[in-house]
C-alpha cells in the first residue's frame, strides 16, 4: 500500500523540486498535499492525516518546529517528520529530537541521500504498521475473550472489569443481537455475518455455542457507521442476506456498560424463543416488542392425545386432521412455551409410531420407524410450523397405510357382521353389544358398516325390523303391540315412530290397505 506524504516549504521552487526530483511512487509514497507555512500545515495535517511530513524549519507565520510541537501537543505521536534546513546547526537537531524527529535533510537536497532517507522512513512505517496490526488483532482478541466471559456471566477480574468499563465509554448504550443457525451451515452463514459487519469497530461477533453467535453492538439508532447506515439497518441487511439459511435473530435490552452485557444476552434469548411462532413474520425478534408476551406451560395435553389416538383407533383421518388444527390454534392462542410444544409433539409422534407398530404386526415394529422421522428434543431450530407439518404428513402416511390394511381385512368380517345383524335384529341388539361380540371398537365398527353398507347400524337395524313387521302384519295373526315386541321393540311408541317414518302410514292403515288390495 502507498503511504501519504505532505510537503511544506515557503519556497515555491523547493516545493516543485521535492515533487519532481524524488520518485515518490517507486518509494511507496503518494504526495497528498503541499503548503507554504506551519499554520497551513496544521490545517492540512488535520484534514489529510499524512503518514510522513517533509517540512522546512524557517517559514513565515509558523516555522516547522513550532508546527511539529503543536501537532505533538494535540496527541498525534505516530506521524513521521523529516525536517529540511539550510543550517547544519546542532541546536535545531537537538530541538527536533525533543519532538521525536530523527530524520533531517540539508538544503540543497542531495537526491540520492533524500531517496535513502525516505526509503528508510517507508521501511519504518511498514514495520510500525505491521506491529500496529498485530497489536490491534491481539487487542481485539483480548476484547473478544473478555466480552465472551461477560456475555455468559462468568466472574471478571478487576483488570478485565476495568478494561470493559473503559471499552464501554465509546457508547452510552450497548446491546446484543443473537444469531442462531444450523451447525452444518455455520461456516457459510457466519462468514456472511462477518462480511456484513466488517468495518465497524463497535460491533463484536462472538461465538457462544456450536450454532449460536452473539453480536455485541452500540445501541444508538442515530449512530451512523462508516458505510452511512445505522446499526439497525446493518443488522436488518444481515437478516436479509441470511434469509436463505435456517437462521433466527433476536435483539436484547440495552445496557449502559459492557460489564452488564449478560443481561442483554438473556433478554435476547427470551426474544429468540418467539421465533418458534413468528419466524415467518419478521426478520429480527426484538425484546422491546416481546417482553410483555408471556409463554404458557399448561394446556389440556391428555385430552389432545386421547383425541389423536381415538382418531387412529377409528381410522378417521378427518378427525385426526381436526385435532391437528385444534393443536395449532390452541397452542398459538395460549402461546405454549416452545420447549413444551416440542416435547408434546415429539411425544405424540412416538405414540403414533408405537401404535402403528402394534397395528402392523410384530415384524412391523421396526419397520414402522421408517414411516416418518422423529426429531430430537434439542433441535432448537424447529419452528411450530415445522411441527404441525410433521403431524400432518405423519397422518397422511399412517392413515393411508391403515386404510389399505383395514380394507383388506374388512372384506370378510363385514359379511359376518351383517349376517349376525340379520340373525339377531329381533333381540335387544345395540352397536355396543355387536362390537363386543366381534371384539371391535363401537365407533370404528359403526364407520366400517357405513363404508360397506352405505347406511349406519341403527338405520339397518330399524329397516330389518320394520320389514319383518310388515310381513307379520300381513298375516293378520297378531296385534300391533305383539308385532312390535316380536320384531325387537320394547316400546310400542318407538315402533310406531319408525314404522310411520319408513312407510308414511300407521300399522292399522297398512293392514287396511293390504286387506283392500286382497279383496
Amino acid at each position: 500500500m502507498e503511504f501519504k506524504v505532505l510537503l511544506i516549504d515557503d519556497e515555491p521552487l523547493a516545493l516543485e523540486g521535492l515533487q519532481l526530483l524524488i520518485p515518490w511512487e517507486n518509494l511507496g509514497f503518494e504526495v497528498c498535499g503541499v503548503c507554504t507555512n506551519g499554520a497551513e500545515g496544521l490545517k492540512q495535517l488535520e484534514e489529510l492525516r499524512p503518514d510522513l511530513v517533509m517540512v522546512d524549519i524557517h517559514m513565515p507565520v509558523m516555522d516547522g518546529l513550532e508546527m511539529i510541537e503543536e501537532w505533538r501537543r494535540r496527541g498525534h505521536q505516530s506521524t513521521k517528520f523529516i525536517i529540511l534546513t539550510g543550517y547544519s546547526d546542532f541546536y535545531y537537531a537537538r530541538k527536533a529530537l525533543k519532538y521525536r524527529v530523527s530524520h533531517y535533510l540539508l538544503k540543497p537536497l542531495d537526491e540520492e541521500q533524500a531517496e535513502q532517507e525516505i526509503r528508510q522512513m517507508g521501511q519504518e512505517l511498514m514495520k510500525e504498521q505491521k506491529q500496529n496490526y498485530i497489536g490491534q488483532v491481539a487487542r481485539r482478541e483480548k476484547e473478544h475473550l473478555m466480552l465472551k466471559k461477560a456475555l455468559i456471566g462468568e466472574d471478571l477480574s478487576s483488570e478485565e472489569t476495568s478494561l470493559l468499563e473503559s471499552l464501554s465509554q465509546s457508547s452510552d448504550l450497548w446491546n446484543v443481537c443473537l444469531v442462531q443457525g444450523s451447525w452444518e451451515d455455520y461456516a457459510r452463514w457466519s462468514n456472511i455475518a462477518e462480511e456484513c459487519l466488517n468495518g465497524s469497530k463497535a460491533m463484536y461477533m462472538i461465538r457462544l455455542q456450536y450454532n449460536l453467535v452473539s453480536i455485541v453492538y452500540e445501541d444508538v439508532d442515530l449512530k451512523v457507521l462508516v458505510t452511512g447506515d445505522t446499526v439497525q439497518k446493518r443488522l436488518e441487511e444481515l437478516a436479509r442476506r441470511l434469509a436463505g439459511f435456517r437462521v433466527f435473530m433476536a435483539m436484547g435490552e440495552a445496557e449502559s456498560s459492557l460489564t452488564r452485557i449478560s443481561h442483554s444476552r438473556a433478554a435476547a434469548e427470551k426474544a429468540l424463543l418467539h421465533a418458534f411462532y413468528e419466524a415467518d413474520k419478521t426478520l429480527i425478534m426484538d425484546y422491546k416488542e416481546l417482553k410483555d408476551v408471556a409463554f404458557q406451560w399448561h394446556y389440556d395435553q391428555v385430552q389432545l392425545l386421547e383425541k389423536i389416538l381415538r382418531a387412529f383407533q377409528l381410522i378417521d383421518h378427518s378427525a385426526y386432521q381436526s385435532v391437528v388444527v385444534l393443536i395449532e390454534q390452541s397452542f398459538r392462542k395460549l402461546r405454549v412455551h416452545p420447549d413444551e410444544a416440542r416435547k408434546f409433539v415429539i411425544y405424540v409422534l412416538h405414540e403414533i409410531r408405537a401404535y402403528m407398530g402394534v397395528q402392523l404386526g410384530e415384524d412391523a415394529e421396526s419397520s414402522s420407524s421408517l414411516l416418518f422421522d422423529i426429531p430430537n428434543l434439542d433441535e432448537v431450530l424447529l419452528t411450530f410450523n415445522d411441527l404441525i407439518v410433521m403431524l400432518q404428513s405423519c397422518g397422511r402416511v399412517c392413515f393411508e397405510l391403515l386404510l389399505k390394511e383395514n380394507a383388506y381385512e374388512a372384506q370378510g368380517i363385514v359379511q359376518d357382521i351383517n349376517d349376525y345383524i340379520h340373525a339377531h335384529y329381533r333381540e335387544g341388539l345395540t352397536i355396543k353389544k355387536l362390537a363386543e361380540h366381534f371384539f371391535m371398537h363401537p365407533a370404528y365398527l359403526g364407520q366400517l358398516l357405513i363404508r360397506k353398507n352405505g347406511i349406519g347400524f341403527n338405520e339397518l337395524l330399524h329397516n330389518l325390523r320394520i320389514k319383518e313387521a310388515c310381513r307379520l302384519l300381513q298375516t293378520n295373526q297378531y296385534k300391533n303391540s305383539e308385532v312390535s315386541e316380536k320384531v325387537g321393540y320394547s316400546s310400542y311408541h318407538h315402533f310406531l315412530k319408525h314404522f310411520e317414518k319408513r312407510l308414511g302410514t300407521s300399522p292399522n292403515e297398512y293392514k287396511k290397505n293390504i286387506s283392500n288390495e286382497l279383496h
